[in-house]
């Protein structure tokens, strides 16, 4: 069992590593070459999801999700078509689903959090689908194989209900229902890209 040190000293880790990120493709590949790290931050995006023991500590592990999760969105933001597939293969659509995840508890359940995984799925999905073409990051082709294994991923974990239920979402704040309709129409590209190729 992690004492709150630990737990504290690993989300302290994870700031300092997420506040000295560079937002360039040479670093993300030098985070991709440490293979630890990326399966380190996968491992504690999921960190005792609906383990609830007290207040101070429940905080704190999702505190350390929370950061992980935000390492790994800038990882796949700024890498090219050789970092989107480490991050398919350890599972990053798992991750993200359970970010928008609310029905018994499994998710985070907060609101930012819904629109922040419903935000980053959608628009992974969307670059798995279309490529990406932009000077600001690195570009590559469709990856019509890592979009299928994605869609995969959220289906395993009944994601697909979650998206359908948060477009019912009476939330305004951070337009839930609006991501989750894009959402839903990148995962409805899916089968229809399927049925193309």
């Amino acid at each position: 069992m992690h004492t709150k040190q630990e737990i504290k000293e690993t989300t302290r880790a994870i700031i300092q590593f997420t506040d000295s990120y560079t937002n360039s493709n040479k670093a993300c590949k030098q985070v991709i070459k440490n293979q630890n790290l990326l399966r380190s931050l996968i491992a504690l995006s999921l960190y005792k999801i609906s383990t609830h023991i007290g207040l101070e500590l429940d905080l704190q592990r999702l505190e350390v999700r929370l950061w992980s999760r935000q390492c790994l969105s800038w990882i796949r933001l700024y890498g090219d078509a050789k970092v989107q597939a480490e991050l398919v293969n350890q599972g990053y659509g798992r991750v993200m689903s359970i970010t928008f995840s609310t029905a018994g508890g499994i998710g985070e359940e907060k609101d930012n959090g819904i629109y922040q995984g419903l935000f980053r799925i959608s628009e992974f999905l969307r670059e798995l689908y279309n490529g990406r073409n932009n000077n600001q990051k690195p570009s590559f082709q469709p990856l019509p194989l890592l979009s299928r294994i994605t869609e995969e991923q959220i289906e395993e974990e009944g994601a697909n209900e979650e998206i359908d239920a948060q477009m019912t979402n009476k939330e305004n704040q951070w337009n839930i229902k609006s991501f989750a309709n894009c959402a839903k129409a990148a995962t409805l590209n899916h089968f229809i890209h399927r049925l193309i190729i």
